[in-house]
């Protein structure tokens, strides 16, 4: 009797196999004729200057876009389903970012790099996050609106 599963095959079998998820997990622009109706509206309505916008679809139901905007790098995430902006978050220059929330992270982390700073609308609110690296791990502070400190993540 012939053993159909050779370890040769075996390994064959699972290298197609990890290729077919990882092109199909990759995340490739949408052409903007797919865009939903509803979706383009509501994105006009909000960011009427929007320039060199790019959608992709992050996970089902939803699509997400990025595109500049007041010389800003801006990502905005849209329900498919009524066209609702769910969050926008916009990459800001570090003036931008309030001096209470720079200031915490100096004196929590004086030899962290901040690497980024954000403001992020969401349906609950505005807050801010920014980006910190020391020793080789990435750091989320969170703020509120008044850059209060509300909470600290790694991102690995």
């Amino acid at each position: 009797m012939k053993n159909y599963f050779s370890f040769n095959k075996t390994c064959i079998l699972f290298f197609f196999f990890f290729l077919s998820f990882f092109v199909s997990s990759a995340q490739f622009p949408i052409d903007n004729k797919l865009i939903p109706e509803n979706v383009k509206k509501h994105f006009t309505e909000r960011f009427p200057t929007a320039g060199a916008v790019v959608w992709i679809q992050p996970s089902p139901g939803f699509l997400e876009t990025t595109f500049s905007l007041d010389k800003h790098s801006v990502t905005a995430v849209f329900s498919m389903g009524m066209g609702d902006c769910i969050s926008v978050d916009t990459k800001l220059k570090k003036e931008e970012f309030p001096i209470i929330a720079y200031g915490y992270i100096l004196k929590v982390m004086p030899d962290g790099k901040i690497i980024n700073y954000y403001k992020s609308e969401l349906i609950k609110g505005t807050e801010y996050y920014s980006e910190v690296k020391q020793t080789g791990i990435k750091y989320i502070f969170t703020f509120d609106k008044d850059g209060n400190f509300k909470g600290r993540m790694t991102d690995e």
